[in-house]
């Protein structure tokens, strides 16, 4: 099946046009985003923000027909398209110009081509979302010339092994960068490059890349970093990640899956560890520190250096103890329900449960040890099979032995109920007889 693409045109008439009614003696307004925007064209009016993912956009169509459409819209979401030419990216972000974000994601530019192209500047680009796009890094520099008020840039997922931006060329206003899931990015000389050319960056993320360290001079290329994504790096070294407190501005960090962490079971225990290394950090994998957080945590991190004995003690367990002290363990409380219980079932055959009558022989008697993680419905699914009666076509009570004079047997009627809500202990009784 060959696949039918469209233009930009195509694709906004064909969603707006049931709305342009020409024979209509009123206007007629299309509201689909925050605002329903200014007045474009006769009588066509476009949100301030168009989401077209999905309908197959190859290119931009007539220029001035754009115009016409979309002066006043501010955002424009071409995700998952079919652009493969930058001329044509040109043609869109031309003929918009209040557009402040565009998002290309998805769309393969990988072999965009760049010939032929009008020198033109975006001055109200601000936001730009090249995901899985795989743009080669010749095409983005021009981009980022030709948009010199760009603060967002998004390139994550784009298969790169290396940076190779224009060693010349700075891009101040450049505020936050989103590079993550590129894990052929191993070299903190990369970080270098990125950070002489965004010299004012404030939001790093880079999840999913493979360095493996922090250098101890990473304070001369991000000083002005707020928040740092370094989720999944295979850094192996606390020191690495006490190198971090260098960063005078850093106070938010994403770190899960760091493969130091691997040897500290508890996920709790992790972030524990995590805030008493970085007192500077005050929001972690997303949570925010509170001062009695940090506290509790400080603690944790020197009992758990108590506990674990055969492990060397850091310099910042010591730094710690001199501020709260010696801390003990703590002593090990379990709430937890108990597990099993010895229990005793007792099986009538009769209509009527009569124990008073301890020679009917049609009363069977056993004892268990009973899993009380099992529901209703599979423990009354055992009793079938020891007894050889239908779950269907019995009734089952619960006798608690401490308790029965007060409150009698109890009906088990919830197949779905876990056994152990029925707070059952050693000595316990359950009584079968059929419906």
């Amino acid at each position: 099946m060959v696949m039918s693409f469209n233009t930009l045109v195509d694709v906004l008439l064909q969603r707006y046009e049931d709305y342009e009614l020409d024979d209509c003696p009123y206007e007629v307004f299309v509201v689909g985003g925050v605002s329903p925007g200014n007045k474009s064209g006769n009588h066509l009016i476009l949100p301030p923000a168009l989401s077209l993912n999905k309908c197959h956009v190859k290119s931009a169509g007539s220029e001035k027909k754009i115009r016409e459409l979309c002066a006043t819209v501010e955002e424009l979401d071409l995700a998952s398209n079919c652009i493969i030419d930058m001329r044509e990216i040109y043609k869109i972000t031309r003929s918009m110009p209040n557009l402040r974000f565009i998002n290309l994601s998805e769309n393969d530019l990988s072999k965009c081509n760049i010939e032929s192209l009008d020198e033109h500047r975006f001055e109200n680009i601000k936001s730009l979302v090249l995901n899985n796009t795989r743009i080669p890094w010749y095409a983005l520099n021009i981009l980022l010339d030709s948009m010199p008020r760009i603060d967002d840039l998004h390139l994550s997922l784009n298969n790169y092994s290396s940076i190779e931006l224009n060693s010349g060329h700075k891009y101040p206003n450049l505020k936050y960068l989103y590079i993550s899931g590129n894990p052929e990015l191993s070299d903190w000389e990369d970080i270098k490059k990125l950070m002489r050319a965004f010299p004012c960056l404030e939001g790093l993320s880079m999840a999913d890349c493979n360095i493996s360290s922090i250098p101890e001079d990473a304070i001369n290329y991000l000083p002005n970093l707020q928040s740092l994504n370094i989720t999944n790096w295979p850094i192996i070294s606390w020191q690495c990640i006490e190198r971090l407190n260098y960063l005078p501005k850093l106070t938010q960090l994403r770190c899960q899956g760091l493969h130091i962490l691997n040897h500290i079971e508890e996920t709790e225990s992790r972030r524990h560890h995590l805030i008493a290394r970085l007192p500077n950090i005050q929001r972690l994998n997303g949570g925010d520190i509170s001062g009695d957080e940090r506290v509790f945590a400080e603690k944790a991190f020197l009992r758990w250096y108590v506990i674990n004995e055969h492990i060397e003690k850091p310099q910042k367990f010591y730094a710690l103890q001199s501020i709260h002290g010696r801390v003990d363990p703590l002593a090990e409380l379990d709430f937890s329900p108990p597990k099993h219980a010895d229990v005793e079932v007792v099986y009538n055959e009769d209509e009527e449960i009569d124990l008073t009558n301890e020679d009917n022989d049609k009363i069977q008697t056993k004892n268990l040890k009973l899993d009380l993680n099992k529901s209703v419905g599979d423990f009354k699914s055992e009793l079938g099979s020891m007894f050889g009666v239908s779950p269907t076509r019995m009734r089952v009570f619960y006798v608690d032995s401490e308790m029965s004079d007060l409150i009698g047997p109890e009906l088990l009627r919830f197949n779905q109920k876990k056994l152990y809500t029925y707070n059952v202990r050693d000595g316990d009784q359950f009584l079968i007889d059929h419906k």
